[in-house]
């Protein structure tokens, strides 16, 4: 028995170290520190190659109320918070909706005004951890903050043109910002952590302009940007207050710590997504072209031979990141992209290939905001996602 016990015991000690990050399944990515900075490279094929992810519909938000009422006018999905309450604000009435996990209007929060608690143009909106809502307003470039009753509390101006919350924390977030430069044809990225009073602190790092290309019409520059260019993009992820930023012009994520250290960086082999000539005409068809000059110029611009790497990221419940690519297949009428998930230790898990974009992901469901193809409604649907 001894003998037994004893040959138990090597055999745990052995298989220990496989599944020494989380205990999960061991993985052939190569791990190395480079400058105190965990760099994980994956191998181009994900570590569960045959995972598939199902998302059915389980609740509708919109069309018309039993009075024949619009219950959405001019929606976009704001948040969603711990509760499953939905945050909706309607760009139209610049007013906030909540709605409970049921569907059911809880409240309505601020009105169209310029006073305190009010909104002209409504761009983001956060719920931090204690309950507190943030409401970003571009034309007024103002945040305003409420309670978890919806009470107006404080506000404060912004001293630069803010973007998005990145990752939203007790008493501050982190957001990007856009800075013009020289005659304003050119932005920069910066990211910046911003207390509730206004004040902020600059979080360094290598962030990307926000390319455009100039058309030069008589005494007048007009500015566009081009079909495919080097772009920031960021996903936070409250759960670990940790955030991500990618780039584009490389698939390498970097990982950054509430205090905006970057401490891991995940890469992994990718093979771009050629840009077709059906790209370049969808691209051209795109551009409202205010002269014949404008159009010719379009029309002689050189285009680009690859996609974009990253087109989006967010990360889930489970703090997975998902990264959206411009790969793409068709099965039978639907269209469908590709998602490449990365666990939270940074290894490439799953390759997910949805007709669907998730938005929000909150405790096992996806939230997103859907047109009904007979009415034109904007609608929220809310999915249970079903690993298999």
């Amino acid at each position: 028995m001894k003998r037994k016990y004893f040959i138990m015991l090597v055999l745990l000690v052995l298989f220990c170290p496989a599944f020494s990050r989380g205990q999960k399944s061991p993985s052939k990515a190569r791990v190395e520190i480079i400058n105190g900075v965990e760099c994980i490279h994956n191998l181009g094929t994900p570590l569960h190659p045959d995972i598939k992810v199902t998302f059915v519909e389980d609740l509708s938000i919109g069309g018309e109320d039993k009075a024949g009422n619009v219950v959405l006018s001019e929606p976009w999905l704001s948040f969603v918070d711990n509760n499953e309450n939905i945050y909706i604000f309607e760009r139209r009435d610049q007013v906030i909706k909540v709605f409970g996990s049921d569907g059911k209007l809880i409240k309505t929060i601020g009105a169209k005004g310029s006073g305190p608690g009010e909104f002209q143009m409504i761009m983001n909106v956060a719920v931090n951890k204690n309950g507190k809502l943030l409401v970003f307003d571009s034309r007024s470039r103002r945040t305003s903050i409420f309670d978890s009753s919806g009470r107006f509390l404080e506000s404060f101006q912004w001293r630069k043109r803010y973007y998005h919350f990145i990752l939203i924390k007790d008493s501050s977030y982190i957001i990007s910002a856009l800075d013009f430069t020289g005659d304003g044809s050119t932005e920069q990225f910066s990211v910046k952590e911003v207390d509730f009073k206004g004040n902020e602190t600059l979080i360094e790092g290598k962030y990307s302009k926000l390319e455009v290309n100039p058309i030069r019409l008589g005494n007048v520059s007009v500015y566009f940007s081009p079909p495919v260019s080097t772009f920031s993009t960021f996903a936070g992820d409250q759960a670990k207050e940790w955030f991500y930023h990618c780039l584009g012009d490389k698939y390498v994520l970097e990982v950054y710590n509430a205090s905006g250290k970057m401490f891991r960086k995940i890469d992994r082999p990718y093979k771009p997504v050629r840009f077709t000539d059906d790209d370049a005409k969808a691209y051209r068809a795109s551009i409202q072209a205010p002269n014949e000059s404008f159009r010719k110029a379009i029309e002689k611009m050189e285009m680009p031979k690859e996609k974009s790497i990253v087109e989006n990221m967010l990360v889930d419940d489970k703090s997975q990141l998902w990264i959206q690519t411009n790969e793409k297949i068709v099965e039978g009428e639907l269209i469908l992209t590709a998602f490449d998930v990365f666990d939270s230790e940074g290894i490439y898990i799953a390759k997910i290939w949805t007709p669907l974009i998730p938005r929000i992901f909150k405790k096992g469901k996806m939230y997103r905001m859907e047109t009904d193809q007979d009415t034109g409604y904007k609608t929220l649907k809310r999915y249970k996602v079903i690993w298999k």
